[in-house]
């Protein structure tokens, strides 16, 4: 067994329940540990057979991420858009991850019901950024939403790619599905409503989404 995974589970609900609690002190450090070992489980991952392009693209991405989760920890607004471009660096790794070679055309129709998704979405969160006289924010957002959408229609892509197995598919679309979702949630609760429900939920979908996501590296 990857005792990383026991240890990543332990740790994310530790951060769970400190985000539950407002617990900031013990969130401080749960929060970098849960993703250092998601990392470690990884990297144990990597040492048996694995999709070495896919891999290392993933690698990546949950090291961005991970500079990302630290920078989001500090409340003043730099730190969040620090935060911001760390996260789009990770999907941008997360892309090249799932697209070794370009999508089958016939995986292009995915593209039209997530791009309303996105649009209708954006346009939302766009709309409270200008009430709220955040303007500085509206194209790191929105240049967000669309690279976490094209990470989630690459996953989507996989079912017309026919060396994914159906295992693979099913980690790398449940972990990109995962991770969508808690951006979304972020992004309602940064911009629209703050809600304690909420910020767990982001936290709990987040974590499953990386490790689901980690989990499609193994063939």
């Amino acid at each position: 067994m990857n005792w990383f995974v026991l240890i990543a589970l332990l740790c994310a609900g530790a951060d769970w329940f400190a985000v539950a609690r407002a617990n900031k002190k013990t969130e401080y450090v749960f929060k970098p540990a849960t993703m250092l070992a998601i990392i470690a489980m990884a990297c144990v991952w990597m040492q048996g057979p694995h999709d070495e392009w896919f891999a290392w693209f993933i690698l990546a991405g949950l090291v961005l991420s991970l500079a990302g989760d630290v920078l989001l920890l500090f409340s003043r607004a730099i730190f969040f858009l620090f935060g911001l471009v760390a996260f789009l660096l990770a999907h941008v790794a997360y892309i090249l991850g799932m697209n070794q070679t370009l999508p089958p055309p016939d995986a292009y129709v995915l593209l039209l019901p997530i791009g309303i998704v996105c649009a209708l979405y954006l346009a939302r969160v766009v709309r409270v950024l200008r009430a709220r006289r955040e303007n500085n924010l509206v194209a790191p957002v929105a240049v967000y939403g669309v690279l976490i959408s094209l990470m989630l229609f690459s996953a989507w892509a996989t079912l017309f790619r026919p060396e994914w197995s159906m295992t693979r598919r099913a980690w790398v679309i449940a972990g990109a599905m995962l991770f969508y979702l808690s951006d979304g949630m972020l992004a309602w609760h940064r911009f629209v409503k703050s809600s304690r429900i909420v910020q767990v939920s982001v936290m709990i979908t987040y974590h499953l989404g990386q490790m689901a996501l980690a989990a499609a590296m193994v063939l």
